[in-house]
């Protein structure tokens, strides 16, 4: 399979987006922090990646998309050693912010080069991506058996060392050099608004529901991260089913999953949110990995590490307040998160675009 190692760099890299989650009780408990800011952890990640994306994608035009991954999976494993090390609440959103900036570097390139490198099947190799982002989302919400083993510093420190592996890997990769000009695709700039509530509210079941389980229901940490884990397994077979865009038509694809995944978290509500995690994952995944190959498509594949930046800092940007809100909404934060997600598509309905 061409560019394996970015595909491993891939589970790397989601580690490093949730390894903290089962921890923010515990976090917050230590530094004697209310549990509605329970979303400004991961925010603080989420902020780095989302305001980076374009900045990172115009330094990969000038530095090449190789040098780029492997640029972004440095920061992400110093990021980590320095969480590793926290003395404050502080510095924990400091560094986890530098472990985002590092993502952002990491995205958009690894996507492009693996799609150059395997053109012929764009839709599933960048399903299969996707997928192997939900593998390592679902190790790192079950980081905590990590931590129970190492304790918290030495856990933190492994996913930097994983990191530290993952640049060298890719260190003999083509770099290819796209061309900024397709910064100015404004058909992009509209998939990537109305994609924002399905992006956002994925991302905010993933972090947060675990303390939701913990405060209203009062399941302990570990118990209520592999609930929300099984979100992560359900994901990667959705991504695995990106080739059903190519089949169908990837813009009805695209809307009919993001609807299915908006109306998914009335479930969370219910004895059921266990089927409510299985169809909110297969649909967000299938979503995310449709619209990427429809983004991928639209300039060239060379070129789309720019179109891709595009749309996950316009996803990332906004869809992480949708996190940060429903930190503060408690109870009613999931009823509220199904409107907000809806609302955008109504974009996607008079959208024309190449796929």
């Amino acid at each position: 399979m061409k560019g394996a190692t970015i595909l491993f760099a891939r589970a790397v890299y989601a580690i490093n987006w949730f390894y903290l989650a089962p921890e923010i009780p515990n976090l917050i408990s230590e530094y004697h922090q209310s549990y509605k800011l329970a979303g400004i952890i991961p925010l603080s990640f989420f902020l780095g990646s989302g305001l980076m994306q374009l900045p990172a994608s115009y330094i990969g035009t000038k530095i090449g998309q190789r040098n780029s991954i492997v640029l972004g999976l440095l920061l992400m494993s110093l990021s980590s050693f320095l969480v590793a090390f926290s003395s404050s609440l502080t510095e924990v959103l400091v560094y986890y912010f530098l472990g985002g900036v590092g993502a952002s570097f990491f995205f958009s390139s690894g996507g492009s080069i693996l799609s150059v490198l395997n053109k012929e099947r764009v839709g599933l190799y960048l399903g299969v991506y996707n997928a192997l982002f939900s593998v390592g989302g679902f190790i790192g919400l079950n980081w905590v058996l990590v931590f129970r083993e190492l304790g918290f510093s030495n856990g933190v420190a492994l996913v930097g060392a994983l990191d530290f592996l993952s640049a060298l890997l890719n260190l003999r990769l083509p770099n290819y050099t796209p061309s900024w000009k397709a910064v100015k695709d404004k058909g992009v700039v509209l998939l990537g608004v109305a994609t924002v509530g399905v992006w956002g509210i994925y991302y905010a079941v993933g972090e947060l529901f675990p303390s939701f389980m913990f405060f209203f229901y009062h399941v302990r940490s570990v118990t209520a991260s592999e609930v929300t884990s099984s979100l992560l397994i359900f994901s990667a077979i959705g991504g695995a089913m990106g080739w059903l865009g190519d089949k169908f038509g990837g813009m009805k694809v695209l809307l009919s999953s993001s609807i299915v995944t908006s109306l998914s978290l009335l479930f969370l509500y219910t004895p059921f949110y266990e089927l409510g995690l299985a169809i909110l994952g297969i649909s967000n995944e299938l979503a995310i990995s449709v619209l990427y190959s429809i983004t991928a498509l639209r300039v060239g594949l060379k070129n789309s590490s720019v179109t891709l930046a595009m749309v996950n800092s316009i996803n990332i940007s906004l869809g992480t307040w949708l996190e940060f809100v429903a930190g503060f909404l408690g109870y009613y934060s999931w009823a509220t998160l199904v409107v907000l997600s809806l609302l955008p598509l109504l974009l996607l309905l008079n959208l024309r675009t190449r796929t």
